[in-house]
């Protein structure tokens, strides 16, 4: 089993995922979530956030590292979520051509709209804030009770991701990723992404959470 990789392996695999040569902020990131690191990314729209966000778990199964099976991808709006999807898995097809993985990988949707995932069984799962943040809390609204210990722990044990923060309210959702990432801070790594965030939101999750800015 591989347990390391080197600068080349991200460049190499970025190329063969996109297309294009990592940025430095790119790689920069794919490294410390690879590492286990939690991370705030800004950047701006159309700088290639959702691929970051995606490749250290396509590179973390194709290097056997010690890396969650399970990727949580949320969202606070479901058409952003079903634009992600169907952007994923082009990526994914891409990343398979090459690389044989040991299964295909599963691409999800779980929203209010479109509830395909109730118990978050996907390798990579796209769903709304409200979705995640019900399962985590042990009332899902995609499962019954008794089923709702399930949803908890797929999050308790996936690489999540957060996109958009600065469309989240600051006083109501915000506030509870905020309390869910206390909740998982060392458990599993962290992505959170953002085009525009405000410095004291900023300031705010650096504090609560330890993260870096990139």
């Amino acid at each position: 089993m591989k347990t390391f990789y080197t600068d080349t392996d991200i460049d190499e695999y970025f190329r063969v995922l996109t297309g294009f040569a990592p940025r430095q902020f790119q790689t920069e990131t794919i490294q410390k979530i690879l590492n286990r690191e939690d991370v705030l990314l800004r950047a701006p729209t159309g700088a290639g956030k959702t691929e970051t966000a995606i490749a250290p778990f396509l590179f973390a199964q194709t290097l056997n590292l010690d890396f969650p099976k399970k990727l949580i991808y949320v969202v606070p709006l479901r058409t952003l979520a079903n634009s992600l999807r169907q952007r994923t898995e082009i990526l994914v097809k891409n990343w398979s051509q090459v690389h044989q993985l040991a299964r295909p990988l599963a691409v999800t949707l779980q929203t209010g709209e479109n509830p395909e995932d109730p118990r978050f069984e996907g390798d990579i799962v796209f769903c709304t804030i409200d979705q995640m943040l019900s399962s985590f809390l042990n009332i899902p609204y995609s499962v019954g009770i008794g089923s709702a210990n399930v949803n908890s722990g797929a999050i308790l044990a996936a690489y999540l991701v957060f996109d958009e923060l600065h469309l989240l309210d600051p006083n109501r959702s915000f506030t509870a990723v905020m309390k869910v990432l206390q909740q998982v801070k060392g458990i599993s790594p962290c992505l959170l992404m953002t085009a525009t965030l405000t410095d004291e939101l900023a300031n705010r999750i650096i504090e609560e959470i330890n993260n870096e800015i990139s």
